[in-house]
């Protein structure tokens, strides 16, 4: 019985890790959004996931989110942020009128 506590714990730190970074990637789009003046649509969606490493040269999970924005009409544009860990690696939106 203690294995099967082991693994459930296990799931749950794997879950709370990825909910901690969907966060962090989501206020990272809302960020931008707000910097660039557009409004942010709907919530992130996880795109690829991938082992990266990091700044320090360890390994970790690299998670790519898709998010979407418009102006003041109905056209929507994309943009993309790369996550390793809990830290934004990269940021990007389509263009879009000014």
């Amino acid at each position: 019985m203690p294995w099967f506590l082991l693994v459930l714990a296990l799931i749950a730190l794997l879950w709370w890790d990825a909910l901690g970074a969907k966060w962090g990637a989501r206020a990272a789009a809302r960020r931008a959004c707000s910097k660039a003046q557009v409004r942010f649509l709907d919530e992130i969606a996880l795109e690829r996931l991938r082992f990266a490493r990091d700044a320090d040269g360890r390994l970790k999970l690299r998670r790519d989110y898709r998010f979407e924005f418009c102006l003041e009409g109905d056209r929507r544009y994309r943009g993309h942020v790369s996550m390793i860990g809990h830290r934004v690696l990269e940021l990007s939106m389509d263009p879009y009128p000014v």
